[in-house]
């Protein structure tokens, strides 16, 4: 968010020292001294400026200048003009008149504040804090649970760190350590998981609960799984600041640990039944059908122990229905508001089959792919009218009197669930069905924040090492140099730990969207390493992330050796314009964003390599003018294929957890192993950000060495 201050030079000494404790809460903010120019006009100048604020922040002292009556006129049309309104926030120092003045009347509809000095004259720098503070948390507030900035962090030790801090400052301000990313969305203090039976009284529906024997040891209530494990966060005595802090058990800074409770409370009623959704959501992953399968065969063990489990030690338990439904295609099936969406019954074994289409879970477990299909809708994401379609996929969830909604999926289903129990949440009729909303983290990309690892991930890593082993054997055979493009819409853990667990010498250079590289710097490391080979024709390997894009992309927008469509080049201009403002991709690739930086890296050597000079004077060089170039891109093979046994069991275990978790009121979690326990992980936890590489931290070195790349690429 960025803000325009508008004051009178007389009141510049305050104004400043206001503004230094303001600048955590806002991207910028402008002054017309800072920003003025020789070659325009001064109403140019904040016209240009106030274009780009959401804020308007207005000091009104003793004397109303001019210059002030100008530029919140210029705001004020501004604002009409746009269509998007400006925020006003009114500072009135001591000294200025009671009344809003002559010139301020059309906006004497905004906040304002009115100081008084204390008997040593002096102004409270904290009332104005406090009152924009207060005034920018009514804009901060969103009516779908997200924050507004979708990546505030990149890194859960970051997280952990700003609580840390957050309890350290507690009290010294009002918001205290991290205003900006308070503004920017993060909770004011570390979330806890969601339990309905906790927040509605419920005492529990033990008719039906199972017998440890059959689903295993039940967690006690305060079966707590800490957040970091490291020693300086357990210390009195630490040296660093974020450390000097008691146990993070005391600060709340923990995870319910997942498991079977010895209450439930769905069903509400055994007579009532249960009905429950299962959605995937995103691309597919080998292991999405063993989580369907622990999710359907959990739930029915739940509903009829006595078939399921042990006939004589629940023949006095009364049973109850359980109907479980796959959603067709993830949230696909909500597009046309007009019509039902379609959904497959899912059933434990045959027997259970009531129709021929039944699906039979066990019978999908073990293979690749998702039973009831999968799609990808990035509206529910970043679209203008997501609002309307998440109120309208819940308004269809509880007309179909669904109970549970299981989520599979990754970054961007973690979103939709969390907006969809945000929206549950803010309804909250009496007379309204319940839904309960629990997620399982699906990403072939592996950066969900809070999940120790995706299942499917080292699946994908391992057939992705296969390729860059085969493709290897290929270009030392038909010497070519070899470009692979792998996972990666805003990390590179597939393409760091395929190129780590690969052959040394296979792969010259790893390129991921954490770590900034140029087309000039890369041909240049590209020629130096294919010459060190001394062999005639020249051969090397990089494998790289989808959004792996050079800094220097822009230079190859019109170069007809690269070869760019239309299409390719707007999407360059658009991620470079979110680059330079700090921004990232949300959700998938556009595919011609994939395909541009295709293009642009192996065309841009073939271009530059036989042009660029290396230092080396006694160097053999090879035939360049016979340099060919081959290019790979393996994707949708490394997903499609079948789950190894680690898959099954993590998928199975995870689908059997959210049911535990679901039917004893847990809701609005992840389902996630982090450390070496299952957890429950709030998902305002989860939307705070993406998982990335740090590229100063031991593992993105250890790749730098497998390949032999200089620190820096640009």
């Amino acid at each position: 968010m960025k803000a325009f201050v508008c004051h009178s030079s007389d009141d510049s000494e305050f104004v400043v020292n206001a503004v230094q404790r303001l600048k955590g809460y806002f991207d910028e903010l402008f002054f017309y001294e800072e920003s003025q120019r020789s070659d325009e006009s001064f109403i140019t100048t904040i016209n240009r400026n106030l274009e780009k604020c959401e804020v308007m922040l207005v000091f009104v002292g003793g004397r109303l200048s001019q210059f002030q009556i100008d530029e919140v006129n210029a705001a004020y049309h501004i604002s009409s003009r746009r269509g998007k309104a400006l925020s006003f926030f009114f500072v009135f120092l001591p000294g200025s008149q009671n009344d809003w003045p002559n010139q301020l009347q059309i906006l004497s509809s905004f906040p304002c504040l009115r100081l008084k000095s204390n008997e040593n004259d002096d102004v409270n720098v904290d009332e104005v804090e406090e009152f924009v503070v207060k005034m920018l948390e009514n804009q901060r507030a969103s009516t779908d649970g997200l924050p507004r900035n979708p990546q505030i962090f990149r890194y859960e030790k970051d997280i952990i760190d700003y609580f840390i801090n957050r309890v350290i400052t507690q009290g010294n301000r009002v918001v205290g350590y991290g205003g900006k990313k308070w503004l920017e969305g993060c909770p004011d203090s570390w979330p806890q998981v969601v339990n309905v039976a906790d927040e509605e009284g419920e005492a529990g529906n033990s008719n039906v609960v199972l017998e440890e024997d059959d689903v295993g040891k039940w967690r006690p209530h305060d079966a707590h799984v800490v957040a970091a494990a490291l020693s300086s966060y357990h210390s009195d005595n630490a040296s660093s600041e974020v450390s000097k802090t008691s146990c993070l058990i005391q600060h709340g800074l923990f995870f319910p640990e997942a498991g079977p409770r010895r209450s439930i409370i769905l069903p509400r009623a055994p007579g009532n039944g249960l009905r429950v959704a299962v959605l995937v959501s995103g691309g597919i992953a080998p292991g999405i059908n063993a989580v369907i399968d622990g999710i359907v065969q959990r739930h029915y063990l739940y509903a009829n122990p006595a078939k399921y489990a042990d006939s004589e030690r629940y023949h006095n338990t009364p049973s109850y229905s359980v109907t479980v439904q796959g959603i067709v295609n993830g949230f696909r099936a909500f597009e046309d508001p007009r019509t039902a969406f379609s959904f497959e019954e899912l059933v434990p074994n045959p027997n259970e089959r009531s129709h021929p289409s039944d699906l039979v879970t066990s019978e999908y477990a073990n293979q690749g792919g998702s039973m009831i299909g999968t799609s990808r809708v990035d509206d529910l994401i970043s679209g203008q009218n997501r609002q309307d379609l998440l109120e309208s996929m819940v308004n269809r969830l509880l007309a179909s009197h669904i109970d549970i909604l299981y989520v599979i999926g990754g970054d961007g289903s973690m979103k939709a669930a969390h907006a969809i129990w945000s929206i549950v949440q803010r309804w909250n009729q009496p007379n309204k069905a319940k839904l309960s909303v629990v997620a399982i983290p699906k990403t072939m990309d592996n950066d969900i924040l809070w999940m120790w690892q995706s299942f499917g991930f080292m699946s994908a890593v391992e057939r992705a090492r296969e390729v860059i082993e085969h493709l290897s054997t290929e270009i030392k055979s038909n010497p070519r140099l070899c470009v692979v493009q792998l996972f990666g819409s805003d990390s590179g853990f597939v393409v760091s730990h395929a190129v780590l667990a690969s052959q040394t010498g296979h792969c010259d250079a790893a390129l991921i969207p954490e770590v900034d590289f140029s087309m000039q710097s890369l041909a240049r490391y590209m020629k130096q390493r294919m010459c060190e080979r001394q062999e005639l024709l020249p051969r090397g390997m990089v494998v790289m992330a989808e959004t792996a894009v050079p800094i220097d992309s822009l230079e190859f927008l019109d170069d007809k050796d690269v070869d760019l469509s239309g299409e390719e080049k707007e999407a360059i201009r658009e991620f470079e314009m979110l680059r330079a403002q700090g921004r990232r991709i949300q959700g998938q690739t556009n595919d011609f964003l994939r395909s541009a930086g295709l293009k642009i890296v192996s065309r841009g050597l073939q271009k530059l390599i036989p042009l660029v000079h290396i230092n080396t004077s006694d160097v053999f060089e090879p035939a360049w003018s016979k340099m060919r170039i081959v290019v790979n891109e393996p994707r949708h093979m490394l997903r499609a294929i079948p789950p190894s046994c680690t898959d099954i069991i993590m998928g199975q275990r995870l689908g059997t957890l959210a049911v535990d978790s679901a039917v004893a009121g847990y809701t609005d979690c992840m389902i996630s192993q982090w450390l070496t326990e299952y957890v429950l992980v709030p998902l305002e936890l989860v939307v705070l950000g993406r998982k990335r590489i740090p590229d100063s931290g031991i593992f993105w070195k250890s790749v730098r060495a497998k390949t032999g790349q200089p620190t820096n690429l640009f």
